[in-house]
């Protein structure tokens, strides 16, 4: 089982802080909040609770569809003509097209939050 990690990154000292996992079983995707990485970024004064995307440190979060954390972080496909997106993979190195994958090479990194994925 493949997963992938939510992390933010203090943008005064580079450092990375685990927020939770990400991972897909049997078409369903889940999360889980690492509380323990957290606690010790809300210690240090890093995030506050209102960056996080879930608020139950216990809960495994289960969905059909990617959470909306990850899928702000992907391509509006439909917005590409089909030679665009075809660059867009050769570009990443991909020859085809995984939520998964595209996250692992981009790090899902957006110029809007400290958020990256790894």
């Amino acid at each position: 089982m493949e997963h992938l990690y939510l992390k933010w990154i203090d943008y005064k000292t580079n450092k990375k802080y685990l927020i939770g996992a990400l991972f897909k079983q049997n078409g369903k995707y889940y999360f889980k909040l690492s509380k323990t990485h957290i606690e010790k970024a809300l210690e240090e004064k890093v995030i506050s609770k209102a960056i996080l995307p879930f608020s139950d440190y216990d809960k495994i979060y289960e969905s059909d569809e990617i959470f909306e954390i990850f899928k702000i972080r992907l391509p509006k496909i439909e917005r590409y003509s089909k030679e665009e997106f075809q660059g867009l993979l050769n570009d990443l190195g991909m020859n085809n097209y995984g939520e998964f994958e595209y996250l692992k090479k981009t790090k899902g990194v957006l110029y809007t939050d400290n958020f990256i994925v790894e």
